[in-house]
């Protein structure tokens, strides 16, 4: 089955970016991406325009030329991806082609927008999918609600299969019974750095050998490290970006995962965490709220209150029988649902039955 898959820029940071990467090597040749979307460096209005325009029309020439037996599209809730997709959406069906649309990152003040707004003009567009994959139960609700008919498809984001291997590699082991708390996010507004903080702070008057590693990068950062400084705190360090070998070292120095991001679709972060091992402590947003399994897994707080996530932090650093038995629980349950394997089998099974009936016909 021949398919054509809107990407992101494959050198571009971001989870569907790394969605799309991971899954690669696991797709056959018949699965064509067209990279799409902001480049790296890209400055100006009119190049932004040029190359956007560039890209419906590679988009409709490859639709052209190809055969395709299926598109599969990758908007999210935002309202600029929400209308930049909507004319891939509009070529693939004048090309008369099956469609699939997976929504990916999911903006509430988006949704809302789109509900109040210009609830039609969504329904008219988005509604000519042939199928949806959406990544949290929620945003199928949301959906439906709009109008849109399904079938509806819920899925994950993906783990490489390598970095369970690289899991079960050997860690340097805590000193001095320190407790390493790592979070791991883009430094940006709403990935909840500051809940992240005022979390920490709290467990640290308690727990004074807590440590913190942040790692990411964003506009957020430079706020971060001044507040890590007016609030006195010790042990914490900011790594920056991090990939590869430098990631895994972050996962396999950490005793537990801090995630307090306020609106997610499927954070990666976590799943990665869960593959390495570690008891998860998050705000229940987006898909993690459909499969985390409260005080199996970790804990989820469904507050800003940072004294509730400094209290759940608490008991995982007095308990490492518990972290021990939550981890492993973790890492078994991530090779299971979440690993690029399982994700690529279950992608190329929708693909099957979404385009069957049209090659029926």
């Amino acid at each position: 089955m021949k398919v054509l898959i809107t990407v992101p820029r494959l050198a571009m940071p971001g989870g569907v970016s790394n969605y799309y990467r991971t899954l690669r090597s696991h797709l056959d040749a018949d699965k064509v991406y067209l990279e799409i979307g902001g480049i790296p460096g890209e400055r100006g209005r009119w190049r932004k325009l040029r190359r956007m325009l560039g890209d419906y029309w590679r988009f409709h020439r490859q639709l052209s030329q190809g055969g395709f037996d299926l598109v599969h599209v990758n908007p999210s809730m935002d309202l600029l991806s929400v209308f930049r997709d909507a004319l891939f959406i509009l070529i693939a069906k004048a090309h008369r082609h099956p469609l699939l649309v997976f929504y990916r990152g999911w903006i509430p003040a988006a949704e809302t927008a789109v509900r109040n707004r210009f609830p039609r003009l969504f329904r008219r567009i988005y509604g000519k999918a042939d199928a949806s994959i959406v990544l949290a139960e929620e945003f199928h609700r949301v959906l439906r609600d709009l109008g849109i008919p399904g079938p509806f498809f819920l899925e994950t984001t993906v783990v490489d299969d390598a970095v369970f291997t690289a899991a079960g590699e050997t860690a340097p082991a805590a000193q001095g019974g320190l407790f390493r708390v790592l979070f791991l996010s883009r430094l940006d507004t709403g990935k909840g750095v500051p809940e992240a903080l005022a979390a920490f702070a709290e467990l640290q008057a308690h727990h004074p050998q807590a440590s913190l590693t942040i790692a990411g990068d964003g506009p957020e950062r430079s706020a971060a490290e001044r507040e890590v400084a007016r609030r006195g705190l010790a042990r914490v360090r900011f790594l920056g970006h991090v990939a590869g070998r430098d990631k895994t070292r972050a996962f396999q120095e950490s005793d537990a995962y801090l995630f307090t991001s306020l609106a997610e679709g499927m954070p990666n972060s976590v799943l990665e965490a869960m593959a390495f091992g570690l008891p998860v402590v998050t705000r229940p947003v987006g898909g993690i709220r459909d499969f985390f399994e409260e005080g199996r897994m970790g804990f989820a707080v469904d507050s800003r209150d940072a004294g509730l996530f400094a209290e759940r932090l608490a008991h995982l650093a007095g308990d490492p029988a518990l972290r021990a038995r939550m981890g492993a629980y973790n890492r078994e349950y991530a090779a299971r649902r979440f690993s690029a394997s399982q994700v690529t089998a279950r992608l190329l099974a929708i693909y099957d039955q979404v385009a069957a009936p049209a090659a029926r016909a």
